[in-house]
């Protein structure tokens, strides 16, 4: 990878530079930002420092660079390399003489490659005032990119120092792994490989028919994610100006609402998120795709729910549970109920079984058993809701139930939740 032609700089005239990352290959992702030296240590530590900020896509963070050998160094010119791999003809770096920080014609190690197919890329000079003064700052920001999730940058700083007899010096080098990013109200959801349909028996308690079968495999081959919540009646009248429901609180689903209602919110959300820079390239805010829902909603799971093969009262908001000993109604309130009252699956979504039916992007159609990669379907006259809600039984509630119905069909048992994921016409 030739991280020089893959990025966009900036350096300031004074104290400041700022690269913005443009473009990766997908990475695997990380859970956190992960920032670790390495080299052999000739360079003196501290020397290159994370100084603000977390490296985290969508988001900035600094670096500063000194010379930590010497309370007395001279001023200098300070230097940024990146790139996007160690040397890889001397991964601990080559020791040169007159590269150090600590005297003029000290050995220091160099981390980086000065030739293809791993060029530098070099950011300042930046002046650094010399002695205890802070580290000339470099700032650098991460685009809202999904791909560079789990990006490692290998960075080395340097000082020129140009009064008294001219000599550079090597700082030591940092490995920056940058973490997922982050948004409000969303969990992230990896990309992999799923089963998705059910060959649960017909009859009790699972009451399976020919609408979920034959389970097939479905891969969702890109990172989305997904609201953590049903988007709930104060989010709803934040943004459209009005609020539906018949069962009215502020964190309780919004019910009443058409799949082109839904439609239109997510449209609105885009508007919005766009115009604060919230919105990664060749993502949207939209409903999820049938697939994408029963993926999310499963969590790796392969039973009837992401609970397990059974669903309790306690689990979820609905009516009647063919899995209590003896089956009994749920004794709830009328209604559905705030939003993540119960437990969430294992991927941090709450109300996927029950409370509110959740529209999805799709128009129904038939499974075949062919693997599939990214499946939509579109075009088809009925739109298809998932997850069961506050009046179903428990059957109806399952990770692979499925309806259909038309897409200005209104419900008060019928709601929807978001996703930021690729875009997808309808």
């Amino acid at each position: 990878m030739n991280l020089a032609n893959r990025c966009l700089c900036r350096s300031a005239p004074s104290r400041a530079a700022a690269v913005s990352l443009l473009a990766f290959t997908t990475f695997a992702p990380v859970a956190s930002a992960q920032v670790t030296p390495y080299g052999s240590g000739i360079n003196p530590p501290g020397s290159l420092v994370l100084s603000g900020g977390t490296p985290m896509v969508g988001a900035g963070f600094t670096l500063g660079v000194s010379n930590t050998a010497i309370g007395s160094a001279p001023p200098s010119f300070a230097f940024l390399s990146i790139a996007s791999a160690p040397d890889a003809a001397f991964p601990s770096g080559t020791v040169l003489p007159g590269f150090g920080l600590a005297a003029p014609g000290a050995p220091g190690e160099l981390l980086l490659s000065l030739v293809a197919p791993n060029p530098l890329l070099l950011l300042g000079p930046v002046t650094w005032a010399g002695g205890v003064a802070a580290p000339a700052s470099f700032a650098l920001f991460v685009p809202p990119l999904p791909a560079l999730n789990g990006v490692t940058l290998y960075l080395q700083g340097s000082l020129l120092q140009p009064v008294g007899i001219p000599s550079i010096g090597m700082t030591n080098g940092l490995a920056v792994t940058l973490a997922q990013p982050s948004f409000p109200g969303l969990v992230p959801i990896a990309a992999g490989t799923s089963a998705m349909g059910s060959n649960a028996p017909a009859g009790a308690p699972y009451f399976g028919n020919a609408a979920h079968q034959p389970v097939h495999q479905v891969t969702i081959s890109q990172p989305f994610w997904m609201g953590r919540y049903e988007v709930t009646q104060a989010q709803y009248l934040a943004l459209m100006g009005t609020n539906p429901s018949s069962f009215a609180g502020s964190d309780r689903p919004v019910e009443s609402v058409t799949w082109t209602n839904a439609l239109a919110y997510c449209n609105a959300l885009n508007v919005q998120q766009t115009a604060s820079g919230g919105v990664p390239a060749g993502y949207q805010y939209r409903l999820p795709t049938e697939a994408e829902w029963e993926y999310a909603c499963r969590a790796g799971t392969t039973t009837e729910f992401h609970y397990g093969p059974a669903l309790l009262c306690n689990e979820a908001r609905f009516n009647y549970s063919f899995h209590s000993t003896p089956a009994a109604d749920c004794v709830n309130p009328l209604g559905t109920a705030m939003v993540g009252g119960y437990a969430p699956n294992a991927w941090g979504l709450y109300d996927m079984h029950g409370n509110v039916w959740e529209w999805c992007l799709d128009s129904y159609s038939d499974y075949t058993a062919a693997p599939k990669t990214n499946p939509f379907v579109t075009g088809g006259t009925a739109r298809v809701y998932r997850g069961g809600t506050w009046l179903d039984y428990s059957f109806v509630c399952r990770s692979a139930y499925r309806r259909a119905t038309a897409p200005n069909y209104v419900s008060f048992g019928l709601g929807f939740r978001v996703v930021l994921a690729p875009i997808i016409v309808p």
